[in-house]
């Protein structure tokens, strides 16, 4: 199993996409399509752990395949605006890691 940091992972997409004349979406476009996916992810989520079970008509989907449409969604995101996401990602787990030192009960 290959294993990508978020360098790599910018990369490959950057890759893929730029074979393409259209480009990466617009930003409200790939917002869009980043809400799909959280919803995809949201029905996956409700089919294991809620109280609606999956139809018989339904494709079978896990919900490790639709984290991985989001994050290809976001990384699309993150390229067609030039962001970083292991720089954005450290200033959040930063400001966490702030926020909330004292805000939940540590373990022994």
């Amino acid at each position: 199993m290959t294993i990508y940091s978020t360098k790599d992972i910018q990369e490959r997409v950057d890759r893929y996409i730029s074979q393409f004349k259209e480009g990466y979406f617009s930003p409200l476009a790939l917002m869009a399509r980043l809400t799909e996916e959280v919803g995809e992810l949201a029905r996956e989520v409700n089919h294991h752990y809620g109280e609606k079970p999956k139809k018989a008509t339904e494709d079978e989907k896990t919900i490790e395949d639709e984290l991985g449409d989001m994050i290809f969604v976001l990384t699309c995101f993150a390229n067609s605006l030039h962001i970083d996401l292991s720089e954005s990602f450290n200033r959040s787990m930063t400001k966490i890691e702030t926020r909330d030192r004292d805000r939940w009960t540590r373990k022994d």
